[in-house]
């Protein structure tokens, strides 16, 4: 049996949906926890949970890091670039995803920290074609090459990253690329961090895992569209190829997400089934005033 008490955590990402989710299960709890942020709004959202906090963007020079992890027994990253369209496009998938994992491994291997757990993506060891998963696993590269203890964590995707889908549907349409057919089971930002924390200090070297409900994307679109109106608009594969175009004119990261989302959207995504709250479940609970 390990002993938990007065275990130092860093937890890099912590202002992320996923990110408050586990400082929120971590309080009040044994543990000592440092929060790695990026901006002061961020501050103010994990300062209820922790008064340890680094704000610095990792993705950049290593010395802005360096030492992070010293008398840190585990690290936890949920930090990653948003794949929302909605958010400020920031660094580059890479930077935030690559650039500052990659900082971040090194200085736990270099203050000997004993476990690493680290939030990758589903679809990581399939899609190298695609800028999104290729990047996390680059970062599970590095982490199967380094002395540490770890975990990788493939969920199959968060139900707040579908938010694009209920912003859109607040504006009256919602799409979906293809029939709608693919069958996927997201899962709760919450139930993650739960299986998260099960896996703190021991744990398999990987875990692909999903929601405890499998549902085609036409089913989910559908469930969005009762709840918060918005016409389903199908956008034939073909055309939503030809679209994915435009946006490198513009913007090379909205072409990634969008490239990454066809593809996503039309194939099944599907990990091993974990927790208990389920998408219409979450809806239900969604604050429509706190979307754009």
């Amino acid at each position: 049996m390990i002993n938990e008490r007065n275990k130092n955590i860093l937890l890099a990402g912590a202002s992320g949906a996923l990110g408050l989710e586990i400082l929120k299960l971590l309080e009040g709890g044994p543990f000592n926890v440092r929060a790695l942020i990026l901006s002061k709004k961020e501050e103010e959202e994990v300062k209820p949970f922790t008064h340890d906090i680094w704000k610095v963007d990792a993705a950049k020079e290593f010395y802005d890091i360096q030492n992070i992890t010293e008398g840190i027994d585990v690290v936890i990253s949920a930090m990653g670039k948003s794949v929302s369209l909605f958010t400020d496009r920031g660094n580059s998938f890479y930077e935030d995803d690559f650039e500052a994992n990659q900082n971040l491994i090194t200085d736990s291997q270099n203050n000997k920290v004993s476990r690493f757990v680290y939030v990758s993506i589903k679809g990581a060891s399939l899609n190298h074609d695609f800028e999104i998963p290729r990047v996390h696993k680059k970062v599970e590269e590095i982490l199967k090459g380094s002395d540490l203890d770890f975990t990788i964590i493939r969920p199959v995707g968060f139900f707040s990253g579908l938010h694009d889908l209920a912003i859109m549907a607040k504006r009256k349409m919602i799409p979906l690329v293809g029939d709608g057919n693919a069958k996927t089971n997201s899962i709760h930002q919450r139930d993650l961090a739960k299986l998260i924390l099960e896996n703190l200090f021991e744990g398999p070297e990987l875990l692909e895992v999903g929601g405890p409900k499998i549902h085609t994307r036409l089913e989910m679109a559908k469930m969005i569209s009762e709840k918060i109106g918005g016409k389903i608009i199908k956008v034939p594969e073909k055309i939503a190829e030809w679209g994915m175009f435009i946006p490198e004119l513009l913007d090379k990261d909205t072409a990634e997400i969008l490239k990454y989302f066809k593809f996503i959207t039309t194939h099944d995504m599907i990990g091993d089934k974990y927790g208990t709250e389920t998408f219409r479940e979450y809806l239900d609970t969604l604050d429509l005033k706190s979307l754009p």
